[in-house]
This record gives C-alpha cells, structure tokens and sequence, in this order.
C-alpha cells in the first residue's frame, strides 16, 4: 500500500493542465511532421521517385522503438504511433499525386452498380483521377454522379466501364456487354472470378479490352498504402496494362495472376478467414446466457478475436454466402480446416499432449517463415 500523500485539488487540477499542454504539443507535433512531409511528397512529385521508401520507413520505426525504450516506454507503443502516422503520411501524399495525375482528364467512365459500396468507392476515385463518371445502378439512392437508366445504349461513349454488381448479376451484366461490344476498357471488382467466367470469355472472344480486378480493401479505405489490387489477365495484356496504369500513381501494391490463382488464393484469403470467423461468431451466439461472465471476462486474444468477427458478421451475408458458394476450392480448403479442428479436439480429448503441441509448433514455424519473406519482399 502506497503511503504517498493523496494529491490536493489544487495539485491534480495542475497535472491535468500539464496535460492538456503535453496533447496539444503533440498535435502541433504532428501537423508540422505532415507539413515537412507534405514538402517531401512535393518532391517526389516532381522528380517521379516512388510514394513509399521501405527502408526508410524501417529506420524511422527503429529509430523511435529504441528512442521509447531507452526512456522506460514500451517499444510497441512507438511502433504503433509512428505506423499510424506513415500511414497517414503516404494517404496524404497519394491523394495530392492522385489528383495531380489527372490520368482520366478528357475521358469518361461508367460505373454499372455505382450505388454500392466498392461501387461508390470506385466512383470517387475515378473521379478524383479526372474521369467524368457516370454510374447505373436498379436502386435507388443519392450520388453526385450523373444517374444512367439506359446504359446498353450508350456504353460506346465511355473510354472505361466498370461492373461494381453483386457477383451473381455480374456475369450477366457482362454477357451483354460482350454483345454490346465497346471500345473501351472493361473490368469488374469482383471477390470471385469464377462465376463471371463466362462473360468475361464471352467478351474476349468479342475482342473487347477485358480483365478482371480485385482490389483487396473495403470501401472506407482512404490510402492504398500497403494494400494489395489484384488483376487478372483473361487473355487481353492491353487491358492488363491500361487497368494497371489506372491505379500506377497509388502506393498500392499491385499483382497479376490467373483466374484459376486467384480463385485458389481466395479460398485461403477469404473463404478461411471468414468461415473461422463466422463460426466463431456463431458459436459465441449460440452460448447465450450459459457463459454470462463473458461480457465481464476477457482476454486480449479473445478481444481481438472478437473484433474481427464482428467486422465479419456485419458485412453482406449474401455476398459472403456467394464467396463460399461461388469458389470451387471450399470444399478442399473447408476439408483441410475441418482436418485441423478435429485433431485438436480429439488430441485434448485423448490427452495426447504431443499432438498439440506438434500443431502449434508447426504452424509457428510455417507462418513466421512466411511472414519474414514477405518483409524481406517489402
């Protein structure tokens, strides 16, 4: 027990005034690092050097890891301030190269399903870009975008259009576009390449400028710092190049693959992930009231945990039913999860300690090797 006098009025009234100093010079802190930094991005505006330096990145979060640990702070709380700020850095500097860049100046674009929510963000940022963007869309809704009804007759006026739909109405939409046959580029966003595969051959074989994109980010997303677009090549390299150029002045990371690749590794990337977590979710709903300490108790990995299945649970359940449904390889990698689970169950079940363990190690071991590979890609 402290035997420290209590402080008086008086003395905590002060501390909290020091406070509220010490916060504001943080923040005026902050705004000068982003006006210096507003400077560098000025600069490499003009000279053509790339957004992100990740060497330099590295040092400056080493350097403030060290500097917090050598005055008696935890190092993960400077990594995690100076991450935030980076981040927020580059997303300041994007947006000015992006605006800049006047890529679509002259040109126009259509977005078909421009009032859903990747479909609202793909309109902003085409217009940020300089398109003139028109959106079609059967809801109803509010959008400073000019509002098509009839799009089939008018899709030769666009340099770009875009399918922003649901995934089940998105083969359609290009089966009618392979028929209507434009010159512009077209591309959809889908999650799944599969089941539009037949509009997108449809249009190849039409010799239409196809691909297929899909930006792996939600529609909240401000900067593509770090975030990953990928594109599919259908057999058009013209439309590979055009579409990739489209999002070149970004720090987004961008990547090519098959249909067939990317279908595969989004069995991993998104049927996994969200299956762990709906079933996570799920099991935790239907605990009801015979675990009420729950919501008294609990842990860092548990709240994590939580929180992204939340994330999961609020999304479109249609869309991820469609993700599941829509992608060959579930079955195969729903059979290698269920593999897993019932190991696990049955070697705590059986007390077969070793079994366990030999799990956890494994995994361990495999994830961290991935995870230093793909640092050192960085």
């Amino acid at each position: 027990m402290s035997n420290k006098t209590p402080l008086t009025a008086d003395e905590l009234l002060k501390l909290r005034q020091r406070l509220d100093t010490i916060d504001t010079s943080i923040v005026d802190l902050i705004a000068e690092r982003q006006a210096v930094v507003t400077t560098i991005g000025e600069h490499k505006l003009q000279t053509g050097l790339p957004l992100r330096h990740y060497e330099r990145e590295r040092e400056v979060i080493d350097r403030g890891v060290a500097r917090a640990e050598s005055l008696g702070l935890e190092g993960s709380v400077a990594r995690d301030i100076l991450q935030t700020l980076i981040h927020h850095s580059l997303s300041n500097q994007e947006t000015h190269k992006l605006v800049r860049s006047e890529h679509g100046q002259g040109r126009r674009a259509l977005v078909i399903g421009g009032l859903g929510r990747m479909g609202v963000w793909m309109s902003r940022y085409l217009d940020m870009v300089g398109y003139q963007v028109d959106i079609a869309d059967r809801a109803a809704g509010e959008t400073p975008f000019k509002q098509v009804d009839d799009w089939q007759a008018e899709t030769n006026d666009y340099d770009l259009v875009v399918v922003a739909a649901p995934l089940r109405p998105s083969n359609d939409i290009l089966l009618e576009l392979a028929e209507l046959k434009p010159q512009g580029l077209i591309f959809d966003i889908g999650s799944l390449k599969s089941p539009m595969r037949a509009g997108l051959d449809a249009l190849r074989a039409n010799g239409c400028k196809v691909c297929s994109v899909h930006p792996m980010f939600g529609p909240s997303e401000l900067g593509l710092s770090g975030r990953h677009i990928l594109f599919v090549d259908v057999g058009n390299k013209q439309a590979i190049d055009e579409a990739r150029a489209l999002f070149a002045h970004t720090a987004a990371d961008c990547v090519e693959l098959s249909l067939e690749e990317h279908d595969e590794v989004m069995a991993w990337v998104l049927g996994l992930s969200h299956l762990v977590n709906i079933a996570f979710a799920g099991t935790l709903a239907q605990s009801g009231e015979a675990v009420p300490l729950l919501k008294q108790i609990s842990s860092s990995t548990f709240n994590a945990q939580l929180n992204v299945a939340i994330q999961v649970v609020s999304e479109n359940p249609h869309l991820y039913y469609e993700i599941q449904q829509g992608n060959v390889n579930t079955t195969e990698v729903s059979r290698h999860f269920r593999k897993v689970l019932d190991e696990l169950i049955r070697a705590v079940a059986e007390n077969e300690e070793a079994v366990f363990i030999r799990h956890m190690d494994a995994a361990k071991q495999r994830l961290a090797n991935g995870k230093e590979q793909t640092e050192e890609q960085s």
